[in-house]
């Protein structure tokens, strides 16, 4: 962190300021994890499970060639659907936010790599349905939050002032996430 901060108050008037926003999606990450878990003993009894997310939103100030400060916000959710009556049993929604800090560690016009590391919070509701609350007394709809993160260990992008990303890490944006970057 003294070596981040040493480069920013070194090379900040170096560059003129730079914003990104991007969107994205990811597979495999850890809201996905927790919910494989709590209803993998749904599943056990006969419900199967859909999953979509993680999707986002994504925004950086680039504060030196170096370094960038921003923010990701991220929604991902599972449904858990009774195999016989077709009814939904279970849906759990989970949404993150979380300051970030990017590093470019390789920046050339049309090509850069990079690392990230955010921290934030996961806000997650989970409901089940009537039926399931009537035959399970312990059954209820809960809204919890926790703590959560991103470590992106490799990230690569490409292109213009519009640039393709792939990251490939771990936390709440997945083990493998790819988007689109708009440069202003």
């Amino acid at each position: 962190m003294l070596v981040a901060a040493m480069m920013v108050t070194m090379s900040a008037n170096a560059q003129e300021k730079k914003n990104e926003i991007g969107v994205f999606y990811g597979v495999e990450s850890a809201s996905n994890i927790i919910s494989v878990v709590t209803s993998g003993f749904a599943a056990a009894t006969g419900d199967q499970s859909s999953w979509w997310g993680p999707v986002g939103i994504e925004y950086y100030h680039h504060v030196s060639p170096v370094v960038a400060v921003g923010g990701v916000a991220v929604l991902a959710s599972c449904k858990a659907e009774d195999e016989k009556t077709k009814s939904k049993d279970l849906k759990e929604t989970f949404i993150t936010v979380m300051p970030s800090v990017k590093f470019n560690w390789l920046r050339k016009k049309s090509f850069g790599m990079y690392s990230a590391l955010s921290a934030g919070v996961m806000f997650a509701s989970i409901s089940t349905n009537e039926s399931v609350k009537q035959a399970d007394p312990k059954a209820k709809d809960e809204t919890l939050a926790a703590f959560m993160f991103q470590a992106t260990a490799l990230g690569i992008e490409f292109g213009g002032d519009f640039r393709g990303f792939v990251e490939a890490g771990l936390g709440e944006k997945g083990l493998l996430c790819a988007g689109l970057r708009y440069r202003f």
